[in-house]
């Protein structure tokens, strides 16, 4: 077998040059501190690393919607205990304004409080959230839910639409609630037996009114109203709490989720830092040797050789 001198230094060329590509990679893992710089490295671990993104950037998705859910919940739930302790004041001031003792001036008296109260109400049914969406205006968040007409009556300008949205498999919670569902109208019987229903603010007004005309049967029905009102508060209250629980329960699902995602993420694309290290080093002294090779390798000739 005849061996040349160009071969010789074609071979150490070579091999030089596969340990440089080599170092050079391992120090580019290293810059950013990943296993794969390019999807041809690794086809099937490039694959499954741009679906487990795929994976995350969904499920960061739902969690961020959900989330915002939470911050809107939790505005509706003040507003809500906000009410219900507005409600518990009026029904007492009724009972004060329903004692037989009480002169007109007393029962006037009482009706400022009382009027101030309605009109906090109000103010309560046109709450926003932090993105100042409208919470109960239904799906016209940017209408405010209750104004006043011309006559001091309060209408409504939301609507009855109620979305929801998901919370795991073929589960739903509402998202935006109608202000009329909450805010909800009285029912009572007139002086003939029949039943009649009356606006939730038009029902306050009526018991604002008998308090300060000293009315004693309207403010007794009055009475029996704000039972209704408060009643109707309270189960939004409870509703809103229990969507808040199922809320929570799949934000906390997601991140498990995600994290558990991430960890895989993790074990195919991020670079073990020690290996990485200890591998370049043995690059870099395979480089030194074959370098110390080439220089020995480069320097021979069949004339040294002959002389020898």
């Amino acid at each position: 077998m005849k061996i040349s001198t160009s071969f010789l230094f074609d071979r150490a060329t070579e091999r030089m040059s596969n340990i440089q590509n080599k170092l050079a990679t391992t120090q580019a893992q290293l810059a950013v501190s990943k296993q794969i710089l390019n999807p041809s490295d690794a086809p099937d671990q490039a694959a499954s690393i741009q679906r487990l993104k795929g994976q995350i950037e969904r499920q960061d998705s739902h969690a961020r919607t959900l989330n915002v859910a939470m911050r809107r919940y939790s505005a509706e739930e003040t507003a809500l205990k906000t009410s219900v302790d507005f409600l518990n004041r009026l029904k007492e001031l009724g009972i004060k304004a329903a004692n037989d003792t009480l002169s007109q001036d007393d029962r006037k008296a009482v009706a400022v409080e009382m009027r101030s109260l309605r009109d906090q109400l109000l103010g309560i049914g046109n709450a926003q959230d932090d993105s100042g969406n409208y919470i109960f205006s239904g799906t016209r968040v940017n209408t405010p839910a209750f104004v006043e007409d011309a006559n001091g009556s309060v209408v409504y300008q939301g609507d009855q639409t109620q979305t929801s949205i998901p919370t795991g498999a073929e589960r739903t919670v509402k998202y935006a609630r109608s202000g009329t569902d909450i805010f909800s109208r009285v029912i009572r019987t007139d002086e003939l037996g029949n039943k009649e229903s009356v606006g939730f603010f038009q029902a306050l007004d009526q018991l604002v009114d008998a308090v300060e005309t000293s009315d004693t049967l309207h403010i007794q029905k009055g009475i029996g109203d704000v039972a209704q009102m408060f009643n109707s508060v309270t189960y939004a209250m409870a509703q809103t709490g229990s969507d808040q629980v199922v809320v929570q329960s799949q934000v906390d699902l997601l991140d498990e989720t995600t994290l558990r995602l991430k960890s895989t993420l993790s074990d195919i694309e991020d670079l073990d830092y020690a290996e990485a290290v200890t591998r370049m080093n043995k690059e870099m002294m395979a480089l030194e040797a074959a370098m110390s090779s080439f220089g020995k390798i480069s320097s021979l000739s069949l004339f040294d050789y002959v002389k020898g």
